[in-house]
């Protein structure tokens, strides 16, 4: 990406280009820092997430917290018509991160699309090991 800019903001670059790319109103890239167990469940501390998000669908979906969106779990507790998304990987195959799309409106990503998902990952992942 650009030299001069941070891995933050180029991460955040990715989202608003996942946004366009898939026509959704959201997008998000998450990192995590690292997992933390205990005796229920094992949670993720987000280090840094990246959003892209129109400010219209904002305001008229309240109820979603898009910070959830990196967790598809919590993600689909939310009532949301689309959310994909798409591990990031390091080198040791361990998930490192999340990328994520949603929309309110129903519908299923078309193949071209998730494509286009699974490249965004890609490049964030290069952003990150660069």
């Amino acid at each position: 990406m650009n030299r001069d800019n941070s891995v933050e903001q180029d991460l955040d670059l990715l989202a608003g280009l996942a946004a366009k790319l898939l026509a959704t109103p959201i997008a998000t890239i998450t990192l995590y820092d690292h997992d933390t167990e205990n005796e229920c469940a094992t949670t993720r501390k987000v280090s840094h997430t990246a959003v892209a998000c129109d400010a219209g669908w904002a305001a008229n979906n309240p109820d979603i917290d898009i910070a959830q969106l990196g967790s598809p779990r919590s993600a689909m507790t939310q009532h949301l018509g689309l959310y994909a998304s798409v591990p990031l990987r390091n080198g040791d195959g361990s998930t490192i991160g999340m990328v994520a799309c949603a929309d309110d409106e129903a519908r299923d990503l078309t193949d071209n699309e998730l494509g286009v998902l699974k490249h965004i990952t890609a490049l964030a992942s290069a952003v990150i090991h660069a």
